[in-house]
């Protein structure tokens, strides 16, 4: 009997962190509005090379003039490098680059990485990321 119930925890236990991962991962879509991209021009603050996801924290001024620290998510470091031709020193704090996100739904200043642009070249372009979700 004790056996029984032990295999039967285990398995529930196993269930529960399997199924734990596989809510874990937010959509896009959720958190973004995929159907509107802001542009700003700021300066890399830190560049974040780590899993789930690569993260750019970015100084920009608003309207008033005032520095605001933004933030941009966007694939995992597999997928940058691979895809995009990445590696952890792609930017660096100081880079002046200009950049287009899909805004937070949220209001937050963080958004989903759209496009960067460092030194006149666009070093990755997702914008057709929000047509392919559906916006």
């Amino acid at each position: 009997m004790i056996s029984k119930l032990s295999i039967g925890f285990s398995l529930a236990a196993a269930l529960a962190m399997i199924s734990g991962a596989a809510f874990a991962h937010h959509g896009s879509a959720v958190s973004y509005n995929l159907g509107k991209v802001v542009t700003q021009e700021g300066t890399v603050t830190e560049f974040q090379w780590r899993n789930p996801h690569v993260y750019i924290l970015y100084d920009v001024k608003d309207d008033k003039g005032n520095v605001v620290n933004w933030g941009a998510e966007t694939h995992s470091p597999v997928v940058c490098e691979n895809d995009d031709g990445w590696t952890k020193n792609t930017l660096k704090p100081g880079d002046r680059v200009t950049i287009s996100v899909f805004p937070p739904n949220i209001g937050s200043s963080r958004g989903l990485l759209a496009k960067i642009v460092l030194n006149g070249k666009v070093i990755i372009d997702d914008v057709g990321r929000g047509h392919q979700a559906g916006q």
